[in-house]
C-alpha cells in the first residue's frame, strides 16, 4: 500500500471520528433543554411534597410523596400546554434512569433478605402474571378483540407495561396505534394506582411487605410499581422493587407464551405468524440491568460498601427515580386512548382492576 493511499486512509479515519464526536457533542446540547425541563419538575415534587403533607387531606389519606408527584406533575405539563420538539430529545433517558435506580438499589439488600423476600416473591408473581397473560387472551377472543391488540393488552397489564407490549408487537405483527392503545391503558391504570394504592394501602392497614407486594402484582407498569411502593415507605418501596425485578426476568418467558398462543389463534383463522425462534426471543428480551442489580447485591453481602456509602446510593437511588418518573411523565400522552374502541378500554380496565383486587386478598391471606 502506497503512502498515498495510508495517508487517505487515515484521513477517512479521522473525517470519522470528528463526525462521530460532533454527532456526539451534538446530542448532548440537544439534550439539555429536555434534562433541564425534567430537573425542574423532580425539584418542583421533591419541595412541594413536603409542604402537601402538612395538611389532613394529604398527610392522613392521599399520600403524594414527591415520586409520584413527578409523575403526575410531568403528566400534567405534558396533557395541558404540552411539550414542544426541542424538549423531547432530553426526555429519552427515563428507562435508563431507572434502571441505574433499580441497579444501585442492591445496596439496600443481602443475598439472605433477597432469597427470603424473592421466594415469596417468585410464586405470586408466577401465579398472577402467567394467570392474567391466558386470561387476557380468552377474554380478547370471546369479545373479538383482534388478536394483536389483545396480545398487546395481555402483555402490557400482566407484566410490565410498556416494556412487555413493545416486546410482543414484533412477534404478533401488531401496529402502531395497537401498541399505543395498549401502552395507554397500562399508563392509564397505573396513574389512577398511583393514587388508590395508597389509600387502600391505609386503608386496611397492610405493612411495608404486604403492600410492597400489592404494588408489585398489583401495578402493572414498572415505573409505577416503583412510585407506588416508595410513596408509601422505603420498605414497601423495596419490597416492590423485589417484585418488579421477579416480573422483567420473566419478561421474555411471558412475551413467548403469548407469542405462540398468537400464532396459534392466527392460524385458526387461516391466516400466518411471524415465525419465532424461541432461543433468540429468550435472551434477546432478557433484562441485563438485572445482573447489575444483582452484582451489587453480592458486592453489599461481601461487605463491600460501608454505611455512609450506602446512605449515598439509597440517595442516588432516590434521584435516579426521581428523575426517571419526570421524565415518563413528560412523555405520557393520555391522548392515545383513542386510538382504539371501548370495548378494549373497558377489557383492558375490568382485568387490571380484577387483578388489583385478587392481588390484595392474597396479601391479605397468605403474608403476615
Amino acid at each position: 500500500m502506497s503512502s498515498e493511499t495510508v495517508a487517505v486512509k487515515r484521513g477517512f479515519d479521522n473525517q470519522d471520528f470528528d463526525d462521530a464526536a460532533k454527532s456526539f457533542f451534538q446530542e448532548i446540547i440537544d439534550s439539555i433543554p429536555g434534562a433541564l425541563m425534567v430537573v425542574g419538575v423532580a425539584v418542583a415534587a421533591y419541595f412541594i411534597a413536603p409542604i402537601l403533607r402538612q395538611y389532613p387531606l394529604f398527610k392522613t389519606y392521599l399520600s403524594l410523596k414527591d415520586f409520584i408527584l413527578a409523575i403526575l406533575f410531568g403528566i400534567l405539563i405534558k396533557n395541558t400546554i404540552g411539550v414542544q420538539d426541542v424538549f423531547k430529545p432530553g426526555l429519552r433517558f427515563s428507562t435508563i434512569l431507572t434502571k441505574i435506580g433499580i441497579v444501585i438499589m442492591g445496596a439496600k439488600y443481602s443475598l439472605a433478605g433477597l432469597a427470603q423476600v424473592g421466594s415469596q416473591a417468585f410464586v405470586f408473581i408466577c401465579v398472577f402474571l402467567f394467570g392474567t397473560a391466558i386470561i387476557m387472551m380468552w377474554v380478547s377472543q370471546k369479545l373479538k378483540v383482534p388478536t394483536a391488540l389483545g396480545a398487546c393488552l395481555a402483555a402490557g397489564l400482566s407484566i410490565c407495561g410498556v416494556s412487555a407490549t413493545i416486546a410482543i408487537a414484533p412477534a404478533v405483527g401488531a401496529k402502531n396505534k395497537e401498541m399505543a392503545y395498549s401502552i395507554a391503558v397500562v399508563l392509564m391504570f397505573g396513574l389512577l394506582a398511583l393514587l388508590i394504592f395508597p389509600l387502600v394501602g391505609n386503608l386496611f392497614h397492610l405493612s411495608d411487605s404486604q403492600y410492597g407486594a400489592f404494588c408489585g402484582v398489583g401495578i402493572v407498569n414498572s415505573a409505577q410499581v416503583l412510585a407506588a411502593g416508595f410513596g408509601y415507605s422505603d420498605g414497601a418501596g423495596l419490597v416492590a422493587g423485589i417484585y418488579n425485578i421477579g416480573r422483567v426476568i420473566l419478561l421474555p418467558f411471558v412475551v413467548l407464551l403469548l407469542a405462540v398462543m398468537a400464532c396459534g389463534k392466527a392460524e385458526e383463522e387461516g391466516g400466518s405468524c411471524v415465525k419465532i425462534n424461541k432461543g433468540k426471543m429468550i435472551m434477546d428480551k432478557f433484562p441485563i440491568f438485572v445482573i447489575g442489580f444483582l452484582l451489587v447485591v453480592i458486592l453489599n453481602t461481601m461487605g463491600m460498601f460501608s454505611k455512609p456509602e450506602i446512605h449515598q446510593a439509597k440517595l442516588f437511588m432516590n434521584w435516579a427515580f426521581l428523575l426517571g418518573f419526570a421524565s415518563i411523565g413528560l412523555t405520557t400522552r393520555l391522548a392515545d386512548l383513542k386510538a382504539a374502541g371501548w370495548t378494549g378500554f373497558m377489557m383492558g380496565f375490568c382485568v387490571a382492576g380484577t387483578k388489583a383486587v385478587l392481588a390484595l386478598g392474597a396479601v391479605l391471606l397468605f403474608l403476615s
